[in-house]
């Protein structure tokens, strides 16, 4: 424990220098004296310690008295408290040189009389020293005893910050690596409204995982005695809460991992293990799979389905499988919302987002999201949210979109009625089309569908196919040729597109 000692001007006051004056360099009176030492030789460097009082009759120096100035700024530079001395015996006088120096850099000088023996400085000012060591000590095992006691009663870090506050006088906070506030005290108070304060760092598992502030310049030798054990005890705090969090995120993935493996556990059971989990069993959840060629990040998707969590004020929760992240998320049930507001609260439109952002780098992932459950039912949103992976997969979707089972559904339902009467009817309708692309190497089928899928857009279909308009409006009219439809005609459109999502899901 590195204390800060006892200023020069505490000790001034010891009855043993009574009779001593400071002559020079009165700014530094507030130096912090932490150790007396004698000099015996002018060469300084190795041995002088930060806060030492030297105490000298410049014997070593005597033939050559403008040393002392140069004595002085060295002395300064190693972090010296002060330099006491006996001119009367070698120097006569202390040189100009030197005070004209101990004001300059503000190392006092403290003249001694020559009666006064070195041990009678030394003793009281070690004692002095000693004791207020003692004291700090003491002091420390209180301040250390007092928090550890909140710890093991389990009285929460909030406690633990009110105390330290109390302890400091001042607003006290953590803060995460994001500088976003984990807990303070007093609780409202506007941190970002003050210049920087004291800071420190708090380290588990060797990593820094939030700082402790402190609003106050400066600190005394208790209070700083009291910070290395707020430290300590708010690294103890944080310990404990990510075990904690660990621990809850484990049992969630086994409870998950019943809820979607059959046999399934009784709508009594989830709910009552749900909300000792705390997975809100009042909640409809849907099931998201992102999937890519590799697993996505899990730290992003942790980054950005917490921020999503706090804005929402819900707690979901991710598990990743392989190549695939299966998130579940909870949708707060009884809000009536506005028509703007349920599409910006729409878990969908929040995935779209994050693939959209470049700077997620989920831009090579495409996403399925299964129908709201409740908990007891969420395999069924399990299983929709692969469901709708598969079939966009087949459609020819590519990544960074998000499909909905919704609007996969009935695609879905058409894959199982295949059979010699859907063929018949692709062949009839789209057989020659099929037949000119295997001949000619071409599009048509791929373009005709992303037309229909477009609803009859030309624009859009060139940016799904990524060609130019032109290329489509030649492309429907070589369609039109070969297969004789009138490509206006509702009837033909849905026809030909229920032909088309059959054979890709049949192909693919």
């Amino acid at each position: 424990m590195k204390t800060r000692g006892i200023t020069l001007r505490e000790l001034m006051q010891l009855s043993v220098l009574g009779k001593a004056r400071v002559v020079s360099g009165e700014q530094g009176l507030d130096r912090v004296v932490r150790f007396v030492d004698i000099m015996e030789v002018p060469d300084l460097k190795g041995w002088i310690s930060e806060g030492v009082m030297l105490l000298t009759t410049a014997y070593s120096i005597r033939h050559d008295p403008s040393l002392l100035a140069e004595l002085i700024y060295t002395l300064d530079n190693l972090g010296a408290a002060a330099l006491a001395i006996k001119p009367a015996r070698f120097l006569k006088e202390i040189p100009q040189s030197a005070i004209d120096a101990s004001n300059d850099c503000g190392l006092p000088i403290v003249e001694i009389p020559p009666e006064i023996p070195y041990t009678d400085i030394t003793q009281p000012v070690t004692e002095l020293l000693l004791g207020r060591q003692a004291m700090l000590l003491r002091r420390a095992e209180e301040v250390y005893r007092t928090l550890t006691t909140m710890v093991l009663e389990n009285s929460g870090i909030q406690a633990v910050t009110d105390n330290v506050a109390e302890f400091l006088k001042a607003p006290v906070a953590l803060v995460d690596p994001e500088r976003k506030i984990i807990v303070s005290s007093p609780a409202d108070y506007e941190w970002q409204q003050e210049s920087v304060p004291l800071n420190w760092s708090i380290h588990v598992d060797r990593r820094t995982v939030a700082k402790l502030l402190v609003d106050k310049e400066r600190l005394d030798d208790m209070e700083e005695v009291g910070i290395e054990q707020a430290r300590l005890v708010f690294a103890l705090e944080l310990m404990r809460r990510k075990v904690a969090e660990d621990t809850e995120f484990r049992l969630r993935g086994n409870f998950i991992d019943e809820l979607l493996t059959p046999p399934l556990p009784t709508r009594h059971e989830v709910e009552r293990r749900a909300r000792q989990l705390g997975m809100n069993p009042e909640h409809k959840w849907e099931v998201a799979v992102i999937e890519g060629e590799t697993a996505p990040s899990e730290e992003t998707v942790n980054r950005l389905l917490e921020q999503e969590a706090k804005k929402r004020g819900v707690a979901p929760h991710a598990e990743y499988r392989s190549s695939r992240a299966v998130l579940f998320l909870p949708t707060q049930e009884g809000r009536k919302l506005t028509a703007a507001e349920d599409i910006q609260e729409s878990w969908s439109k929040t995935l779209e987002g994050w693939l959209l952002d470049k700077s997620n780098g989920l831009t090579n992932y495409r996403t399925g999201v299964g129908t709201p459950e409740y908990l007891w039912d969420i395999y069924t949103s399990y299983n929709e949210a692969r469901k709708a992976l598969s079939v966009s997969r087949r459609l020819g979707q590519g990544t960074g979109s998000v499909t909905r089972y919704e609007e996969m559904e009935v695609y879905h339902l058409l894959e199982g009625l295949g059979g010699p009467g859907f063929e018949r009817l692709f062949e009839r309708k789209l057989g020659k089309l099929l037949q000119y692309d295997q001949e000619h190497d071409s599009n048509m089928l791929l373009t005709f569908y992303h037309y229909l899928e477009c609803r009859g857009s030309l624009i859009d279909t060139a940016n799904s196919l990524y060609i130019h308009r032109n290329s489509v409006k030649y492309r429907l009219e070589r369609i039109r040729d070969i297969t004789g439809f009138d490509l206006n005609d509702p009837r033909e459109q849905f026809v030909c597109h229920l032909c088309l999502i059959y054979y890709y899901l049949q192909e693919k």
